[in-house]
């Protein structure tokens, strides 16, 4: 048990070891960095405010879901709490946003756990599905650059698999409710019932809005990788920047590290091994945009875990 809890903080270490004896013996690899100025890091900044924005939408429209108040500005101090809390103990977010809208708002962690995970098959499917498309399309544009079939292979999984799980849920549960063994299961049985529960037309509702927002998220981490990728000075910049932002976002279902360092590294690396890309610039394509939000969620984080305190105290 205890070595679970250490793995992701070694495999972290391990990376951060190997990185730095990567740069220092690949010095050169990283003259791109002679490029930065304030513009870029500016627009780099604001950019990932608005991916935070997007996220602490996400969380709002859980909670008035379940009929419960919460402005935009406490949402978003949430969101930066649950990011702060993930950098160093990886799940610790999940666990601050359940407990908080259960001391709070008085929503139940089951029902948060249930609509959280329906939320993560939509960003999927949007994810996917747009990957797919564009990648698709300027695979036929662009004749130089042929992506890997391997890539459209998993996207497609992932597809399908999200698809299946998020609209013929009701026929998953009528399965589960005939096997003898997980009908006595507590957690199973929540999960039904809640999932029974959901009003038909606020489902509706809350699938659009979230379909929206994640475009939008797409859209934003696209930007991001796009503006870093100017720095490089070479084509293919449309075409990375999809992949990018695509590997970056499917990264995390694969968490094994806090941030999903050097998961997402390597999931672009290998969707993108024949461009004409360093892993010097991948290293910092992934790490710009971790920094970058580190630089905002810190800040409001330890806002918020200080109007957090205060609200146990009263």
């Amino acid at each position: 048990m205890m070595f679970k809890k250490i793995l992701p903080f070694v495999i972290l270490f391990l990376f951060i070891i190997l990185i730095s004896y990567f740069y220092l013996e690949n010095k050169n690899d990283f003259n791109f960095l002679y490029n930065l100025n304030l513009n870029f890091v500016l627009i780099t900044l604001f950019l990932c405010l608005c991916y935070l924005i997007t996220e602490c939408l996400i969380f709002r429209n859980i909670t008035i879901f379940f009929r419960s108040k919460i402005n935009i500005f406490e949402s978003f101090l949430i969101i930066c709490t649950t990011y702060l809390c993930n950098t160093f103990i990886q799940f610790s977010g999940l666990g601050y946003r359940a407990y908080y809208l259960k001391r709070f708002k008085n929503i139940s962690v089951t029902n948060f756990i249930v609509k959280s995970i329906f939320i993560i098959f939509v960003e999927f499917i949007v994810f996917s599905s747009l990957s797919l498309i564009l990648l698709f399309v300027f695979d036929k544009i662009n004749s130089k650059i042929n992506i890997y079939f391997t890539v459209y292979l998993i996207l497609l999984i992932i597809f399908f698999f999200s698809i299946i799980m998020f609209f013929f849920h009701t026929y998953l549960i009528k399965i589960l409710t005939k096997i003898i063994f997980l009908k006595k299961l507590t957690l199973v049985k929540k999960f039904i019932d809640i999932v029974n529960k959901f009003d038909k037309k606020r489902f509706d509702i809350f699938l659009k809005k979230y379909v929206i927002l994640f475009l939008f998220q797409f859209i934003i981490l696209f930007l991001i990788f796009l503006n870093s990728y100017s720095l490089f000075e070479k084509q293919d910049s449309i075409l990375f920047s999809i992949i990018s932002t695509m590997s970056t976002d499917l990264s995390f279902v694969f968490t094994l590290t806090p941030y999903a360092v050097g998961v997402s590294e390597t999931f672009i690396f290998f969707s993108s091994n024949n461009f004409d890309i360093q892993i010097s610039e991948i290293l910092f394509l992934t790490n710009i945009f971790r920094l970058s939000m580190f630089c905002i969620y810190l800040i409001f984080g330890i806002i918020n875990l200080f109007i957090f305190s205060k609200k146990l105290i009263k």
